[in-house]
């Protein structure tokens, strides 16, 4: 989840350490009036904003990139060539979006969130979840579209 949330391969592994420290450090303020999902979820966007934000202000900002390595009994390299191609793709579109509308797109459309699940994360209303989503649908789509239009135009 962190690399949907725009934390680059490089730095990874450190904000999946972040995570779990911090979830060690908070598991006695976890009072179950959200779900065990909802809770590690929030951790997990507030992490990735974090790494994002010190990239940013190091200046350290590397290409978007998937992480996933191929075995011998996976995919074929063609396959993965593709894969990564379209995960190259999205980890760009996802790029161009704010940090409010990637978040509640992310959290629906690749975590398969409910929006009062991405509202329990955010703190947003349902209804402010709901019109960033819609949003965030429509600038990914117009930027798939003008995409293909540069594709087909080459």
């Amino acid at each position: 989840m962190l690399e949907r949330f725009g934390v680059p391969s490089s730095a990874l592994e450190d904000a999946v350490q972040e995570v779990f420290l911090i979830v060690h450090r908070r598991r006695a303020d976890f009072r179950h009036a959200s779900s065990i999902r909802t809770w590690l979820g929030g951790i997990t966007i507030r992490v990735a904003k974090d790494v994002r934000r010190w990239q940013a202000r190091k200046g350290n900002v590397e290409p978007l990139e998937s992480a996933h390595s191929t075995t011998s009994s996976g995919p074929s390299p063609l396959e993965s060539a593709a894969a990564r191609q379209a995960m190259g793709l999205v980890q760009r579109l996802l790029a161009t979006l704010d940090d409010d509308q990637r978040t509640v797109f992310v959290l629906a459309e690749l975590e398969e969130l409910t929006a009062p699940e991405i509202a329990e994360i955010t703190g947003a209303n349902v209804n402010t979840v709901s019109s960033r989503l819609r949003l965030a649908r429509r600038h990914f789509d117009e930027a798939m579209s003008a995409l293909q239009l540069k594709a087909g135009g080459m």
